[in-house]
């Protein structure tokens, strides 16, 4: 009887399989639930001074159904482009936008330490990913490393600053314009 040999190599992408799996059924879960997991405004009838950290959050959620919509699609289709081996790449850096934030919030507004650890554990999954295929983030950084030439020079910054500010004047100038129309 041959005896099967599985390389570590292949230990590890089944692993970087599993992984992927895993977090991809429950960042679809996510998404999909996302319009159902916080209710409606109404609900919240305290002043906002009285809410504890996590109705404050969950309060924040609730009035914009689209918002809390588009969030879960973005959630969605992170998870389906880190199933797909040619997109984990990119799959993985916007789930790593959207964890990032959930572990903040999570952490600030007092969320349930399950769902923080949840979030950990998925961002650490995701960071496997990265470190897998690192050479191909490396690659993709020399190549565009090079492209964007930039001669700096000292005038920039005043002009920057002086173009900055005008911006900021006139958006003030209009807000304030709109105001006494409206």
């Amino acid at each position: 009887m041959k005896q099967l040999k599985i390389t570590k190599d292949e230990i590890l992408n089944i692993f970087e399989w599993i992984s992927v799996i895993i977090v991809a059924i429950h960042m679809i879960g996510y998404g999909v639930g996302k319009p159902l997991q916080f209710g409606d405004i109404s609900s919240y009838t305290k002043p906002v001074k009285k809410l504890d950290p996590m109705s404050l959050m969950w309060a924040f959620y609730s009035y914009s159904k689209p918002y809390v919509i588009i969030i879960g699609f973005f959630e969605i289709l992170g998870a389906l482009l880190l199933v797909i081996p040619r997109t984990r790449l990119i799959g993985g850096f916007l789930l790593t936008v959207i964890l990032t934030n959930i572990i903040l919030q999570d952490y600030f507004f007092e969320v349930l330490q399950g769902a923080l650890a949840n979030a950990i554990f998925y961002q650490l999954v995701i960071l496997f990913v990265f470190y897998r295929h690192r050479h191909k983030i490396f690659k993709a950084y020399r190549a565009l490393e090079g492209r964007f030439t930039f001669k700096f020079r000292w005038i920039y910054i005043p002009v920057a600053i002086v173009v900055a500010l005008s911006y900021e004047v006139i958006m003030y100038a209009i807000n304030q314009l709109l105001t006494f129309i409206l």
